[in-house]
């Protein structure tokens, strides 16, 4: 069976690569125009959102959502989701309305058009080899929470490569909830690497189909200190996991 569909895989990636190029292009003009200015930036998240639809939809790509009633409103929280695919961005900007901030990698910002996402400003690279870096990114992150707006930090801190296995969360990664005392939501994304997968061009998973998001309840931290850190950590861990080891038993 891998054999027969493996050529229609390849196409679909095919497919899937230049379609989202092409998107990427006809919407690049509005997002040069709204990330110019930061007053712009909850205008330009609009635009995201349908930005991502259209290359979700079109692509062949469909959410099914559960636990939308766990979503906070008004106030800021901590968006915390496992990372197995490309398309786990696309995904959060079509579930939630509310305006919110990402975090990702340096690396980001040499990627070919999409690095004006960062480079804007509009959202927030972290550069994790990098101590003075990793402090001017903790002091936005702070600012963003202090004008009453989500967070987005996926923990793993890069796309697993054993998807859907999920990794171990970086150090820190739910530091800043304790700080603020924030509440957390943990989010798990059960089949977005069979959509795409982090994986060689020949070999990874690729197809169209149901990209299922679980929406946890919140964990509360008011009352937490650092101190409190790894074991948060490790229970945001469990609680993403869940769902994958009760699908996958990884």
């Amino acid at each position: 069976m891998k054999v027969i569909l493996y050529p229609f895989k390849i196409i679909y990636k095919l497919y899937f690569l230049i379609y989202f190029v092409l998107v990427l292009i006809l919407f690049f003009p509005i997002f040069h125009v709204l990330l110019s200015k930061k007053e712009r930036f909850p205008r330009a998240f609009k635009v995201i959102r349908i930005f991502a639809k259209v290359w979700l939809y079109g692509s062949g790509i469909f959410l099914k959502v559960k636990g939308r009633p766990h979503i906070i409103s008004n106030q800021p929280y901590l968006i915390c989701s496992n990372h197995s695919s490309f398309i786990d961005p696309a995904t959060l900007y079509i579930i939630f309305d509310q305006y919110f901030v990402f975090t990702g990698k340096q690396e980001i910002e040499k990627w070919p058009l999409f690095h004006i996402f960062y480079t804007s400003g509009m959202n927030i690279l972290v550069d994790r080899h990098n101590k003075l870096g990793i402090l001017k990114s903790f002091k936005k992150m702070v600012e963003v929470i202090d004008n009453n707006n989500p967070l987005v930090i996926l923990p793993e801190g890069t796309i697993s490569k054993d998807a859907p296995k999920l990794d171990s969360f970086k150090p820190g990664a739910v530091s800043i909830a304790i700080q603020k005392q924030i509440p957390i939501l943990p989010i798990t994304q059960t089949t977005n690497w069979k959509r795409l997968q982090r994986s060689g061009f020949w070999t990874g998973n690729a197809s169209p189909g149901m990209a299922e998001v679980i929406i946890h309840p919140p964990i509360e931290t008011k009352g937490l200190t650092r101190k409190d850190t790894e074991a948060l950590q490790a229970k945001l861990w469990d609680v993403i996991n869940v769902p994958l080891q009760q699908k996958y038993g990884v």
